[in-house]
């Protein structure tokens, strides 16, 4: 029977995460493989039978009935929780999952080093959210070098934190 309750499940697309029915039917075209555990369903009373119609090649389609709809419902199994990353998408926020989860990304600033000298120097920050910087690097050639900066700025503020 379990094979018959997937079966309805699918007819009326519900699964673990989408509980609510948003269709209900399944065609079986001529000597279909599920057609006969469709016919023990209908048998039961938890689906209805018509013949397809032509336009479809012919066949039966089958409808799940209010009592098969509600055995298939709880048949499913419990939802699992959302993760953290879950939540997110759920939450349609607009934003990275960076920001969503409050963690202040670093970015790269850059200037030219020169008037019209097509040379640049970069560096590395964290803003705060009014838009001061919070921890940044120095002013570096390459942005590698730049980051390794950052880096080194971020690892010292974390050790004068431990030691206050």
């Amino acid at each position: 029977m379990s094979n018959n309750i997937e079966l309805m499940q699918h007819a009326l697309g519900i699964n673990e995460r989408n509980r609510e029915p948003y269709r209900n039917y399944f065609l079986a075209g001529d000597g279909h493989t599920d057609d006969s555990k469709w016919q023990e369903l209908v048998s039961h009373g938890f689906a209805t039978s018509r013949p397809a119609p032509d336009f479809v090649g012919g066949g039966v389609l089958y409808h799940v009935t209010d009592k098969g709809e509600a055995l298939a419902i709880s048949a499913l199994p419990d939802p699992k929780k959302r993760t953290r990353y879950g939540e997110y998408l759920h939450a349609d926020y607009g934003h990275s999952f960076a920001e969503w989860l409050g963690i202040n990304l670093p970015e790269f600033e850059y200037r030219e080093t020169g008037f019209l000298t097509g040379k640049y120097e970069y560096r590395m920050l964290r803003r705060c959210w009014d838009y001061s910087t919070d921890i940044a690097g120095d002013w570096c050639e390459t942005k590698k070098v730049a980051k390794a900066s950052y880096k080194e700025a971020l690892r010292k503020r974390r050790e004068d934190m431990q030691h206050d």
